[in-house]
């Protein structure tokens, strides 16, 4: 195993409270972002893939964060 330390604590509450954020807004807001995402133009299909991204990213952090408190780190 790799002696990486531990990720800091405000980072971990950074990505969490993100993470949180964006799944509030996203669900909070389903009817209109629907109605975006589902028009017929580049815009939004682009715009679709980016909030996976960002969301993946925020949520992926989020738990690798919480793993590397529990003391389960990966090593790829």
């Amino acid at each position: 195993m790799s002696k990486k330390s531990k990720p800091s604590f405000v980072r971990t509450l950074v990505f969490l409270l993100s993470a949180a954020a964006a799944y509030v807004l996203i669900f909070l807001n389903i009817e209109k972002l629907n109605a975006f995402y589902l028009s017929k133009h580049i815009i939004p299909a682009i715009s679709l893939l980016g909030t996976i991204v960002v969301v993946s990213y925020l949520y992926g952090n989020a738990v690798s964060c919480i793993l590397g408190h529990l003391g389960i780190d990966s090593d790829h």
